[in-house]
C-alpha cells in the first residue's frame, strides 16, 4: 500500500484554497529519487532540513543579540521554529499546504552567516575584496540558504551534493526576504521556469502562494519577540513601545503574533490572490519595525560588539585565503601533518562539500564561515591568533 498516493490524492480536497499547491504537482527534484511510500514529497523536504547539521548549527548562531549565553534569548534556530509554526498556523487555517510552507520556513535561513545580519554584510565585503574594477558578487543570506541545500549539505547515502529538494522548497527558501515591507503580495507566474539559483537580489516573488506566508511569517515572528529580547538584554535603556503602536498590536510578543495572524488570514479571505495586511495593521507594523531598528538593531551597544564580531570575521578570512594562495589547487583537500587545527578544519570541510570544480579560494571561505556558528568562528579565530601548545 502506497500510504504518501493517497495521501496526495487526499490532498485535493485538503488544501482546498484557490491558489494552494498540491505535491503531485511539483517540478520535482535536481536529482532523481524514487518517491517515498509514506511521506509526501514537501513533507520529506521538512524532514531533511530538520535532519541536517546546518539546521542543528542554528542553535547557536545570532538572531539579534550576539552569542547569547542567556537561555531565554532567541537564537537562529528559535526564529526559523517559530517561523515554521506561524505558516503553518495560517497554512491550516486558509487551507493552503502546510507541508510545503513548514519545509521552506525551517530551511529559510540556514545561510546566516555567524553573528546575524552585521555576518552576512562583512561577508559580501570579503567575497568581493580581491574584485577591485571586477563585477561584485551578490551575498545575501536567501541565495545562501538555497546554496547551502543545493550544495553544502548532503544526504546520507546518496552520491549527489546537497539535499535535492523539490523546486517549490528551493524557490521559497530563495525567495523569503523577511526585510521586505509590502503590504500584500501575490505569488509570481507559474510560467517563470527559471531555476532560483538564477535569481539576483531580493524582490523576485516565490512562486507558491505558501511561499508567501513565509515571506510574511518571516516578519511576524521577530517583531515582538525581537522587541522582548531586548527587554531582557537592555533593559532600563530600551525605551517603551509608542503607545498607538500598542494599541494595534499588542502589547507583547503573543499580542503582536496574535493580531499580525488573523489580520492576515482575514485579508487574503476577502482577497483570496494575495497574503497580506489590512493597511491599518501593515502601517503599524512598520512603525514597530522602524522603533525596533532605532532602538535595538543600531544600539550603540551591538554596534560595539558588531565591530569586534566583524574583525573576527575578517581575519578568519584573510588567514585562509592566504593558506588556499600558498598551495597548488590540486594540494587545497590535502592536510598537511603540520597544519594547525583550523587549517586541518578547514580542509575537512573542502573535502566534505563535494565541490566539482572548486570555487575561488574567497568562496571557498566564505562558504565556510557561512557555515559557522558564533561560537564556532571564535574557537577559528583563537587558533589563528592565540599561540599553539608545542607539546
Amino acid at each position: 500500500m502506497n500510504i504518501a498516493k493517497q495521501r496526495l490524492e487526499a490532498e485535493k480536497e485538503l488544501f482546498s484554497h484557490p491558489l494552494a499547491f498540491h505535491g503531485h504537482h511539483t517540478r520535482g527534484r535536481r536529482h532523481h529519487e524514487p518517491d517515498d511510500d509514506i511521506r509526501t514529497p514537501f513533507e520529506r523536504d521538512g524532514h531533511r532540513i530538520l535532519h541536517a547539521k546546518p539546521f542543528r548549527r542554528l542553535r547557536r548562531k545570532t538572531q539579534v543579540f550576539f552569542s547569547p549565553e542567556n537561555d531565554h534569548i532567541t537564537t537562529r534556530m528559535d526564529h526559523s521554529l517559530y517561523v515554521a509554526t506561524i505558516s503553518r498556523t495560517i497554512c491550516r487555517a486558509l487551507r493552503l499546504n502546510d507541508d510545503l510552507a513548514y519545509a521552506i520556513a525551517l530551511g529559510h535561513d540556514l545561510g546566516h552567516a555567524p553573528f546575524g545580519h552585521s555576518g552576512e554584510k562583512v561577508l559580501e565585503e570579503l567575497l568581493n575584496k580581491r574584485r577591485a574594477g571586477i563585477a561584485q558578487l551578490e551575498y545575501t543570506h536567501e541565495a545562501q540558504s538555497l546554496r547551502v541545500v543545493d550544495q553544502l549539505s548532503r544526504v546520507s547515502g546518496r552520491d549527489f551534493a546537497g539535499l535535492n529538494l523539490c523546486y517549490e522548497v528551493r524557490d521559497g527558501i530563495r525567495c523569503h526576504c523577511g526585510e521586505s515591507t509590502e503590504q500584500a503580495i501575490s505569488p509570481r507566474s507559474a510560467a517563470d521556469e527559471r531555476d532560483p539559483a538564477e535569481f539576483t537580489g531580493r524582490g523576485t516573488l516565490p512562486v507558491t502562494v505558501e511561499g508567501c506566508v513565509v515571506r510574511m511569517a518571516d516578519r511576524i515572528a521577530y517583531l515582538g519577540r525581537d522587541y522582548e529580547d531586548a527587554q531582557t538584554a537592555l533593559g532600563s535603556l530600551l525605551p517603551p513601545v509608542p503607545a498607538d503602536i500598542r494599541l494595534a498590536l499588542g502589547v507583547d510578543n503573543r499580542g503582536i503574533i496574535n493580531t499580525l495572524v488573523r489580520d492576515l488570514i482575514s485579508w487574503n479571505q476577502l482577497h483570496p490572490e494575495q497574503i497580506g495586511f489590512s493597511a491599518e495593521i501593515s502601517q503599524a507594523a512598520l512603525a514597530l519595525r522602524a522603533f525596533n531598528y532605532r532602538n535595538i538593531y543600531l544600539h550603540p551597544k551591538l554596534e560595539a560588539y558588531r565591530a569586534k564580531a566583524d574583525g573576527v570575521l575578517e581575519r578568519i578570512f584573510d588567514e585562509l585565503v592566504a593558506h588556499l594562495s600558498e598551495r597548488p589547487v590540486e594540494r587545497w583537500c590535502l592536510a598537511e601533518i603540520d597544519d594547525p587545527e583550523h587549517i586541518r578544519l578547514f580542509t575537512r570541510f573542502i573535502n566534505g562539500a563535494g565541490y566539482d570544480p572548486l570555487p575561488s579560494p574567497s568562496r571557498l571561505v566564505v562558504d565556510w564561515i557561512s557555515l559557522m556558528t558564533d561560537s564556532f568562528a571564535f574557537k577559528v579565530f583563537g587558533s589563528i591568533v592565540l599561540p599553539q601548545p608545542l607539546v
